[in-house]
């Protein structure tokens, strides 16, 4: 489980959505919490789901507000009230299943690891709109420390004439500058077909 728990702080859930427990995931809960019960796990179950709940909800805490875009609707985790119960359920069923492996049919184990799997797999999606992911290349493209040097330089003195005028313009001409240069990136990257 400290490996679950550990892995669990690098899941970027934010910018992900998962569904809510259905009949199948429900049912498997359900069996995988009787057998850690019949054999007197109930108290560890309990901890480790509790503890399970208060790591996604750190994790929405820690995600819930983005400097990068302050001032502006990017600035708010877009993860709504259901999204993030989902999200707790789904760890918890990863949870319950580590508790119980060694108890239950392998079925079982892999109904309640699948959604949680699914949000682990999905952690390198960087958040919408991130400027981070404007030097990155595409996948399967190197991009030399030059073009990235170039990249960052670009982008600093859009930065710098935006804020040197402060005015509509020069917000303008930051994002403009932003979106030429990241997609004259993305061009240059594209991998030979």
């Amino acid at each position: 489980m400290a490996a679950l728990f550990e892995d669990a702080a690098r899941v970027n859930l934010g910018v992900v959505v998962v569904a809510p427990p259905d009949a199948t995931r429900e049912s498997a809960r359900d069996t995988a919490r009787s057998a850690a019960i019949v054999a007197g796990r109930n108290a560890l179950l309990q901890e480790a789901t509790a503890t399970a709940r208060e790591i996604v909800l750190r994790s929405f805490a820690g995600a819930g507000f983005s400097g990068t875009w302050a001032v502006t609707e990017m600035s708010m985790s877009v993860a709504s009230a259901t999204d993030r119960v989902a999200a707790v359920a789904a760890f918890e069923e990863a949870t319950t299943a580590a508790v119980a492996e060694d108890l239950v049919d392998e079925d079982t184990v892999e109904v309640l690891r699948s959604t949680w799997d699914e949000l682990t797999n999905s952690r390198s999606i960087p958040s919408p709109g991130s400027l981070s992911s404007i030097a990155s290349p595409a996948p399967g493209v190197d991009r030399s420390p030059m073009q990235v040097a170039i990249l960052a330089g670009v982008v600093l003195v859009c930065a710098f004439v935006g804020f040197a005028v402060a005015s509509y313009a020069g917000l303008i001409a930051v994002f403009l500058g932003v979106g030429v240069v990241g997609a004259l990136a993305r061009r240059s990257s594209r991998p030979a077909q």
